[in-house]
């Protein structure tokens, strides 16, 4: 599948006869480092977990900023007037804008460890004294996300069984 993929890509990139050449895509601007944010929480994902995350930020008066890329998500986030930066946070530039030197705390609450872990390894190279707490799914991500430097993670399956165990014995 990779195969095809890879030989029909520039075919379908090459206007067919009769059709206008293609429009060149305006150019992306680096995103502003945001000055205003000091002593915040940087919230990556606004999906499921991300979004109940926000809630309790919300809850407890704290300041935070999300980074988010999905459209659904980007929706939900203009609905509840949530401060966000468009983007994966996994790029450099994305991250850089959400003030990092000033920032307290990065929640990672995206799916997936691969970009989970770009985003801890620049976070913690960009300040080394932030907490940095993390979203796993598996004891190897753990691990992983670890060994790049987060601070504590969290493995759903984990939570669900102690919050069943606590159930059971309470």
């Amino acid at each position: 599948m990779f195969a095809a993929v890879k030989w029909l890509a520039p075919r379908m990139e090459k206007p067919l006869p009769g059709e206008a050449p293609p429009v060149s895509l305006p150019v992306v601007v680096e995103p502003l480092v945001s000055t205003l944010l000091e002593d915040h929480v940087v919230l990556i994902g606004y999906g499921r977990v991300g979004s109940l995350v926000a809630e309790a930020l919300k809850a407890h008066g704290k300041s935070f900023v999300v980074i988010e890329d999905g459209e659904t998500a980007l929706g939900d986030m203009r609905n509840d007037a949530v401060e966000t930066i468009v983007g994966n946070a996994a790029k450099p530039e994305i991250l850089r804008a959400a003030n990092l030197a000033k920032a307290r705390q990065v929640v990672v609450a995206i799916p997936n460890a691969f970009e989970a872990g770009q985003v801890v390894q620049q976070a913690r190279a960009a300040n080394p004294a932030l907490t940095i707490i993390a979203r796993a799914h598996s004891d190897t991500e753990v691990e992983h996300l670890t060994a790049l430097g987060a601070d504590q993670v969290v493995m759903g399956e984990r939570e669900i069984a102690r919050g069943l165990i606590d159930r059971m014995f309470a």
